[in-house]
């Protein structure tokens, strides 16, 4: 089965409604961070001129990644200039801690085929 990773960096305020649309379709495995950097530009009014964000992992297969990243997409788009990005990287590997296994692709279900 092959993984992906899925790394979206957004606003602080449109993680509520990324969080939401991601648990309506089934994806309650996340992560969040919370996050400073810049991009098209900068916070003027701070020493370093970097802006806070929230940063979400989640991992799927490659099979949902298409849909997981537009769904992210969709819930984050308020209309502005550089809000925000997603991106999709392959995993080699990924293992659950607690059952002692490697994840396969039934781990994944979240949107009917």
């Amino acid at each position: 089965m092959k993984l992906k990773k899925i790394t979206a960096v957004i606003g602080d305020m449109q993680l509520e409604s990324v969080q939401h649309a991601l648990e309506a379709h089934g994806i309650s495995g996340f992560t969040v961070f919370t996050v400073r950097g810049r991009g098209k530009y900068s916070n003027l009014y701070t020493q370093d001129q970097l802006v806070g964000h929230t940063q979400l992992e989640v991992y799927t297969s490659a099979e949902h990644v298409d849909n997981v990243a537009k769904l992210i997409m969709k819930a984050a788009e308020i209309g502005e200039i550089s809000i925000g990005f997603v991106a999709v990287t392959d995993v080699e590997q990924l293992l659950w801690v607690h059952e002692q296994r490697v994840v396969n692709e039934d781990d994944f279900n979240y949107f009917e085929k």
